[in-house]
């Protein structure tokens, strides 16, 4: 098995099974060391997403908070006012601690373009639509045909979204294709900027869409050109 087809199921699942991916980790180190490091990481993302709150956990704050008001204040109608105001601040304590904002992908987009123009490809020959499309599958997405010059195409990780990030030669210098699965936990702005970055995104049937330029850039063309190439399974 070559080293694309090896590293496309291990990204696609870390902890396959599959005898093939088995036999070939056995038999390089090099591609062992590469599926121990996935699986590790797939576990820490795993477990950083876990946030264990106990079942009982209001009732203890309610019972704690009642408890202790009803020690300082031995009046009936005043012990009443404090159970009220130990609820509203219960309810409200719990509001925040367990509701979550959506993960905003432009943030973290614009925060990894910091590093990506350092990315590299991992060979010199020039990156192919099978290439491209074997990491796309795991999208359930695919190109009819290339998007342009792409010079890099490697998995990455915005917080624990797992996406596929292309880095494109364009007559307007670089541009970041980011591929990022549908999920009701990421927010995904329709523009987004910094003091270097610009970009667009778009919502399309199993996946969106981000296309990132400097500042300046016309992006409109790159994203229409990935809409009009892109198709996803049934």
């Amino acid at each position: 098995m070559d080293e694309l087809e090896f590293r496309r199921r291990v990204y696609a699942n870390p902890d396959t099974t599959d005898a093939e991916v088995v036999k070939a980790a056995q038999q390089d180190p090099g591609k062992r060391a590469f599926w121990n490091e996935q699986k590790k990481l797939d576990r820490d993302l795993k477990q950083a997403a876990k946030v264990e709150i106990p079942d009982d956990l209001a009732h203890k704050l309610i019972w704690q908070q009642s408890a202790y008001e009803f020690a300082r204040h031995k009046r009936r109608s005043r012990w009443y006012m404090a159970l009220a105001a130990s609820l509203a601040f219960t309810i409200g304590l719990s509001f925040t601690l367990f509701t979550r904002q959506p993960l905003n992908l432009g943030n973290e987009v614009l925060a990894h373009m910091v590093y990506a123009e350092d990315e590299q490809a991992h060979s010199a020959v020039p990156v192919d639509l099978r290439q491209v499309n074997a990491k796309l599958a795991s999208f359930g997405a695919s190109f009819t045909d290339m998007i342009g010059d792409v010079e890099v195409v490697n998995y990455c990780h915005l917080q624990s979204v797992r996406s596929l990030h292309l880095i494109l030669n364009t007559q307007q210098g670089k541009m970041s294709v980011f591929v990022v699965p549908n999920r009701d936990d990421i927010s995904l702005p329709d523009n987004f900027a910094d003091d270097r970055y610009h970009g667009q995104g778009v919502h399309m049937q199993r996946a969106s869409i981000m296309v990132v330029g400097h500042k300046n850039a016309n992006l409109l063309p790159m994203l229409d050109n990935v809409k009009q190439r892109i198709q996803f399974s049934t």
